[in-house]
């Protein structure tokens, strides 16, 4: 981004954090680096959704959902049940119902997701 604005990483970065577009752009509190661009993480997560011709990784259970219908494709989500580790694999498609039964639990009520991003 600096070298297609012609300015430095820092004015980026310092740009990025002042962007006021509620919560949809996030940087990270320690690099100014893009850290969530929602619902996709720029960073490795619990949560990782594979496309046909790519994956990526969502910030949460809640956005691997989201992945899944931004890629428009059937997906295979990864991850790994919180309460006992045990992996999962879920399959999703943005143009059927899930056929198969699960549970996502929030930890943090959704009026407060955002008071630590970072945990919820």
């Amino acid at each position: 981004m600096a070298d297609e604005f012609g300015v430095s990483p820092e004015e980026i970065r310092r740009a990025l954090g002042e962007l006021k577009i509620g919560k949809t752009l996030l940087v990270h509190p320690r690099t100014g680096e893009i850290w969530m661009a929602g619902p996709f993480s720029s960073v490795e997560t619990p949560y990782r959704v594979v496309g046909s011709r790519a994956q990526w990784f969502a910030n949460c259970a809640w956005d691997m959902l989201g992945v899944a219908m931004i890629a428009d494709e059937s997906v295979r989500i990864e991850s790994r049940c919180t309460d006992c580790g045990a992996p999962m694999s879920v399959r999703a498609d943005p143009r059927k119902a899930p056929a198969e039964d699960g549970v996502v639990h929030f930890l943090v009520p959704a009026r407060r997701w955002y008071d630590d991003i970072g945990f919820t």
